[in-house]
């Protein structure tokens, strides 16, 4: 009896490391069955999943659909300058407006469903959003929301990305987007930032020697309409069954580095499935007053409540 319980009470060391060891391994397997799905099969599939200006500037075979001709690399595109969109004197605050997409500023010869590669920039900046993959380019929509042109991402692919651009600063940001059905992921982003290095929302993780910077970002979609997240300013999450306008605020200095919209910018998930009809973003916090004069030109312009 003794024996057995001796040989017993011997066996359970080997008993916890083998069990530890399974275990280990089947999160080795998991963590590297998400990676290969998330990084490396779309990479061979030549989907967008790419990052940093180098890869990024490096042409690679892409998935071609039929509307627009396939661009094989980002400097071929950036070579393509399109004329400045026509003003719209509504928005009348235009100090530190570093970005202004819209859709009813596409380009005269876009026809409806077609794939957009460019989304010109209102602002005298001219950072036009570019995407040099066709698949995952948005759909240029004439009768968006209220009746406005509106560029409809599919919740899979359609994203647009700028690198290095709008650097660390405050911020003010602006968009108009609507979800009338569903679609997608049950996590999206409308919007995302931050340094390959760092952690988008809490700085958690920062480079040795470097200030910690939170990054700018959008979460527009909780499936089942419950409220366990807030946006950037404290704002409930629900999913919206109206044209939305979105506003985040910040004061502090936030991380615009590796800015993408349509999805989140640390990795080929969580993509935005909606449209989105307009997109402002300002480098410095707006004063009460602008915030309300911005506020009335997209309320106005889009018929939102």
């Amino acid at each position: 009896m003794s024996t057995s319980a001796e040989t017993v009470k011997s066996d359970v060391p080997k008993m916890i490391v083998f069990i530890s060891v399974g275990l280990l391994c089947m999160m080795t397997m998991m963590l590297g069955a998400f990676y290969v799905e998330a990084y490396i099969y779309p990479w061979m599939k030549g989907k967008p999943e790419r990052y940093g200006k180098t890869v990024l500037a490096t042409p690679y075979p892409i998935v071609a659909e039929p509307n627009p001709k396939a661009t094989e690399s980002i400097e071929e595109l950036t070579k393509i300058v399109l004329p400045a969109p026509k003003d719209d004197p509504g928005l009348t605050v235009r100090e530190g407006l570093t970005l202004w997409l819209r859709a009813d500023a596409t380009p005269a010869n876009t026809n409806e469903g077609d794939l957009v590669p460019i989304i010109p920039d209102a602002s005298k900046n001219r950072n036009d959003a570019r995407q040099i993959f066709p698949v995952a380019r948005a759909r240029y929509g004439s009768n968006g929301m209220n009746g406005k042109p509106g560029l409809f991402f599919d919740g899979k692919e359609s994203f647009y990305y700028y690198e290095n651009i709008f650097g660390v600063t405050p911020v003010s940001i602006y968009a108009v987007w609507s979800r009338p059905q569903l679609g997608g992921v049950p996590y999206q982003r409308l919007y995302s930032s931050g340094g390959w290095a760092t952690d988008y929302e809490n700085a958690a993780k920062t480079p040795a020697g470097q200030p910690a910077y939170n990054g700018a970002y959008a979460n527009v979609f909780e499936p089942d309409g419950t409220e366990p997240h807030r946006d950037a300013n404290g704002q409930p999450l629900a999913m919206p069954k109206e044209p939305t306008l979105h506003k985040q605020i910040s004061a502090t200095p936030l991380d615009l580095r590796r800015f993408m919209i349509g999805r989140l910018n640390h990795g080929p998930i969580q993509h935005f499935a909606g449209q989105l009809s307009e997109f402002v973003m300002f480098n410095r916090a707006l004063s009460p007053a602008e915030q309300a004069s911005v506020e009335d030109y997209l309320k106005k312009k889009y018929s939102l409540k």
